[in-house]
C-alpha cells in the first residue's frame, strides 16, 4: 500500500476523508459551539453575571463538552484500530518548533490579559480551572490538529487548504458566543487557530507543540481567558 509522503500513513479516499471532517465538525460545532458557546454560556450569564464562580461553572460546561469530543475522537481511531498516537501524539519533533510554541503560547496568554485580570491573582477557583485547562486544550488538538488534519492530509489535500479549513471550523464555533454572533470573535480565532494549524503542518505533524501552545494558554491564561466569553456575551 501507498504511503503519503506527508505522514507515512494509508492514504484515504476524499469521500471517506471528507466524511470523516463532517462527522467531527458536527460534533465540534454542536457540543462545542452549540451546547456550551450558545447554550451554556448565555445561561450561565442570565443567571450568575461575568463572576468567577460564573467563569467555574462554564468552564465545567467546557469540561463536559470536551470530554464528549475526547470519546468522538478515540472512538474514530479505535474504528481504523488506531489511536492518538498515529494522529501526531507523542511524535517526535524539533526544539525550534517547541521554541516558537512555547513563545506563543507566552503572546496568547498576555492577549487574554488586555481585555482585563490580574495574572498574579490566585483565587480559589484558578488551580481547577487550570487543570481543566489541560483537558479543553487537548481535546480541540486531537479533534481538529489531530483527527480533521490527519483525514485531509491522507486524501491529499494541500497543506494550505488544510490550514485554512482548521482555521475556518475553529472560528465559526468560537465567533458564536451566547445568542450573539461576534464577527471579531471569528477573524481573530481564524488566525489564533489558523497559527496552531501552520506550527503542526509545517512542524512535523506532532500534537506536542500545538499541545503545549493551547495549553498554556488556559493554564496561564484562565481565568481571564474564559471570563472574556462570559463579558462577550454581556456586550451582545
Amino acid at each position: 500500500m501507498m504511503l503519503t509522503p506527508d505522514l507515512q500513513r494509508p492514504p484515504l479516499s476524499r469521500v471517506v476523508a471528507w466524511r470523516e471532517v463532517g462527522l467531527a465538525v458536527v460534533v465540534l460545532w454542536s457540543v462545542l459551539g452549540g451546547a456550551c458557546f450558545f447554550l451554556g454560556a448565555q445561561s450561565i450569564y442570565d443567571r450568575w453575571g461575568t463572576s468567577l464562580n460564573a467563569t467555574l461553572v462554564l468552564d465545567v460546561v467546557f469540561l463536559i463538552g470536551c470530554l464528549a469530543v475526547i470519546g468522538f475522537v478515540f472512538w474514530r481511531q479505535r474504528r481504523q484500530g488506531e489511536g492518538i498516537v498515529e494522529l501526531g501524539w507523542g511524535r517526535p519533533v524539533r526544539m525550534p518548533v517547541i521554541v516558537i510554541a512555547v513563545v506563543y503560547g507566552l503572546a496568547w496568554t498576555t492577549m487574554s490579559y488586555m481585555r482585563g485580570g490580574d495574572p498574579l491573582a490566585f483565587p480559589w477557583q484558578r488551580p481547577i480551572m487550570m487543570a481543566i485547562g489541560l483537558v479543553l486544550a487537548f481535546a480541540e488538538e486531537i479533534a481538529v490538529r489531530g483527527l480533521i488534519l490527519d483525514r485531509l492530509a491522507r486524501c491529499g489535500t494541500s497543506r494550505i487548504i488544510q490550514i485554512v479549513v482548521t482555521a475556518g471550523i475553529m472560528a465559526v464555533y468560537h465567533g458564536v458566543v451566547g445568542h450573539s454572533v461576534w464577527p471579531s470573535y471569528m477573524v481573530s480565532s481564524f488566525v489564533l487557530f489558523g497559527v496552531l494549524s501552520v506550527i503542526y503542518v509545517y512542524g512535523g505533524r506532532s500534537l506536542t507543540p500545538v499541545y503545549i501552545a493551547h495549553a498554556m494558554a488556559h493554564f496561564l491564561g484562565d481565568p481571564a481567558l474564559m471570563q472574556g466569553v462570559l463579558y462577550g456575551v454581556g456586550a451582545g
